[in-house]
């Protein structure tokens, strides 16, 4: 089936053209700067950019958990999530799941973890999902049981990525270690019952994170994984990190880290809802500030889908000044080449018909039509 669509702002790689792109069954197949009325849609001057690819969201998770203590059925929670991701111009997503992080026991957690994947599984393989997902897994290195984790889950059909992570307080995203227990643990805790907590996480720390990074390091040589460090704070970090694999570097905390994974070779990327917001709310580097210092490769919508179409119209404005080409590049190509898809995330001949209809309206970017391997989605 051919799809032709004209009088459109096509933002290519270096440049954006008024003019038309022409679909054949999945695959774009050409592109012209003139305009046709020949059987094509109209854009009305809309801009056509490639569909963005989420690296790392949490989102599916909200929607397995629409409340505290509510599991919500996971087939339907994949629709759900899957519906917010296209609206949101997502047309590839990451799903990303936590391996070691249980708030309700170890047992449970593992459980209702079973289940989504399961859901998620079915929903995609039913043909319920728009978007094309895939899995990233969030491994907590402290965890003791995370071997057992790793060798249940990373075989599974869907995985794409995983990251190297360690939420122990008092380092990385929680440095700021007062800012952290006040708004947590001192929330339901007494002072006694924190600093034991806090003792245990240092003890696990200490005890499985070299031996887990090691491991998960010999999983992705077998398995093809694709790993990435998570909440860098230091130079000692992202060189760990690097040394087990690691081509990314998800949401450095700090310029040092930054500029460490930039020289040995490793992609930035950082939270839309960073730049968004104007900045982390953990008190953290901002993406701003990377952005300036020509330190920020790419953006994972991190809790907010919404925020990565925001991101590309927003590095072109002032005080980024990014082309719109650039700005586009680090929600499409950038991410896309980060874990290895090399057919989708550029408007090129070739590339995967997955592509975007993007107004500005009320100075805002609206997604107003989406199309996933050549058929239109919504």
């Amino acid at each position: 089936m051919q799809t032709t669509i004209s009088n459109a702002q096509i933002v290519l790689a270096d440049k954006v053209v008024h003019g038309t792109l022409i679909m054949e069954d999945d695959v774009i197949t050409q592109i012209d700067d003139g305009i046709t009325n020949n059987n094509a849609i109209d854009f009305g001057g809309d801009y056509l950019i490639p569909g963005i690819i989420d690296i790392h969201t949490d989102n599916l998770e909200r929607h397995y958990f629409p409340r505290p203590n509510i599991d919500w059925n996971p087939v339907s929670a994949a629709i759900a999530h899957d519906g917010v991701c296209i609206a949101s111009g997502v047309t590839t997503v990451l799903d990303s799941l936590a391996l070691g992080a249980w708030d309700r026991g170890e047992a449970r957690g593992l459980d209702n973890l079973r289940h989504l994947v399961k859901g998620v599984s079915t929903a995609q393989n039913g043909g319920a999902l728009r978007a094309t997902h895939f899995m990233h897994w969030r491994c907590e290195l402290p965890i003791s049981s995370l071997p057992r984790l790793l060798d249940e889950f990373v075989p599974h059909p869907m995985t794409k990525l995983a990251s190297l992570m360690d939420h122990t307080p008092g380092q990385r995203q929680y440095m700021h270690l007062d800012f952290f227990l006040d708004r947590t643990w001192r929330k339901e805790m007494n002072e006694a019952e924190v600093q034991s907590r806090l003792a245990q996480r240092l003890d696990d720390q200490a005890a499985n994170v070299e031996s887990n990074r090691a491991y998960m390091s010999e999983m992705a040589k077998q398995f093809g994984l694709i790993l990435a460090a998570h909440d860098d704070q230091t130079v000692e970090h992202v060189q760990a990190a690097h040394a087990a694999g690691a081509v990314i570097s998800e949401f450095p905390v700090t310029a040092e880290a930054a500029e460490e994974a930039r020289r040995l070779g490793m992609l930035n990327i950082m939270g839309g809802p960073n730049l968004i917001r104007g900045g982390s709310y953990s008190g953290n580097v901002s993406a701003h500030d990377l952005a300036n210092d020509n330190l920020l490769d790419g953006f994972a919508s991190d809790y907010v889908p919404r925020s990565l179409i925001e991101c590309a119209f927003r590095l072109p404005e002032e005080p980024h000044g990014w082309s719109l080409p650039d700005a586009v590049a680090t929600v499409t190509r950038v991410p896309a080449r980060a874990v290895g898809l090399e057919d989708r995330g550029e408007i090129a001949v070739g590339q995967r018909a997955d592509i975007l209809r993007v107004s500005k309206d009320a100075s805002f970017p609206v997604v107003r039509s989406v199309w996933v391997a050549g058929q239109r989605v919504a």
